[in-house]
């Protein structure tokens, strides 16, 4: 039966006893509040007859009934405690994880941006390598372009002097052969003077020797021959050491070139490579970098959920102590007035 049902019963047993020790008792032991005054003002109307009992049975109900809802209240209070705690706990683990992913995650950041630094230095380093390397095989082939006409210039004007010296001399040995003492005339001797100047250079000994013999005679002729003979031999012996140059020289040329070829594929693979594993540590990068917003954004939510858990378990806990508090009194004043009752039952059926 509820409090209300025990007040009905106890206005329609009232009788006497307002001005009894045992009420003047119970105000005196009982802590002055609205509960307390409303029981004592209701036990001072239910005191008489024989429905004193009825009131011990009402009020040991309620004071059960008011220990069954402080038992169950402190079970659901340790319960919700504990789920509390256990929330904290879990969400202060998951936190303490997060601030280590969210540093983990941090330093591989850094080490990305560092290796990708590197990487760029390497790539850039490389590239200018390879544009030396082009600009190398390009002086190189201009070198050996200029080298070829050169030697063919000189080749050709060694030619043309051979040819004209060889013409020289064979006039020069048929008149030798011809055994006559004036064997040239003036006007052909001026004219192999004129060539051999005009091939050799106005001050080579045999434009000289010819040029100053007052006869031009066997002697001078066979002088000049000997001469002749031995330019064409040099003439000679200097193309052929051009040629053989020109072998050992292409052969220079084409190894030059195969070194820069082996070198430049070897630079183009290295930044063929240098570059995939850039664009990877950038990709690697933007990767670590969203998963580092992420990671803080879960980061801030579990640290703002763990606030809000440890404001509701305290505050859910004070209210629990202040209804707790509430119910201890109440249960201390129905304990006492049923004690007091008790003791002055005799008394009050009187």
């Amino acid at each position: 039966m509820s409090q209300k049902s025990l007040l009905v019963l106890l206005l329609v047993t009232i009788a006497i006893a307002t001005e009894s020790p045992a009420l003047q008792q119970l105000r005196h032991k009982l802590e002055s509040n609205e509960y307390n005054s409303q029981l004592v003002d209701m036990l001072e109307l239910s005191v008489a007859g024989g429905q004193l009992d009825r009131v011990f049975e009402l009020l040991q109900k309620m004071i059960d009934d008011l220990t069954g809802q402080t038992n169950s209240a402190n079970l659901e209070h340790a319960s919700r405690m504990a789920a509390f705690q256990s929330s904290i706990e879990q969400l202060e683990t998951n936190l303490a994880s997060l601030q280590n992913e969210v540093q983990t995650t941090n330093r591989k950041i850094g080490e990305i941006t560092q290796a990708i630094s590197t990487l760029t230095s390497t790539s850039v380093s490389v590239k200018k390598q390879l544009e030396a390397i082009n600009q190398r095989e390009e002086q190189i082939r201009d070198n050996r372009a200029k080298e070829i006409q050169s030697v063919e210039t000189k080749q050709t004007a060694a030619q043309k002097v051979l040819g004209a010296l060889e013409e020289i001399h064979d006039r020069l040995v048929k008149a030798v052969l011809s055994n006559q003492g004036s064997f040239l005339e003036e006007t052909e001797k001026q004219e192999i003077i004129k060539q051999v100047k005009q091939e050799l250079g106005l001050n080579h000994p045999i434009a000289l020797l010819l040029d100053l013999s007052v006869k031009f005679d066997e002697v001078t002729a066979r002088k000049a021959i000997e001469l002749i003979e031995q330019i064409i031999a040099s003439i000679k012996d200097g193309q052929q050491f051009r040629e053989q140059n020109q072998t050992a020289a292409e052969q220079n040329f084409n190894s030059l070139i195969n070194e820069v070829s082996i070198l430049r594929e070897k630079l183009g693979q290295d930044n063929q490579k240098t570059s995939s594993t850039l664009k990877n540590r950038q990709n690697d990068l933007k990767i670590a970098q969203r998963r580092n917003k992420q990671l803080s954004l879960n980061q801030e939510n579990t640290q703002q959920l763990l606030e809000t858990t440890r404001v509701q378990k305290d505050l859910y806990d004070s209210n629990f102590r202040s209804n707790a508090s509430k119910r201890e009194g109440q249960l201390n004043s129905l304990k006492t007035a049923f004690q007091i009752l008790r003791d002055n039952e005799q008394a009050l059926k009187k």
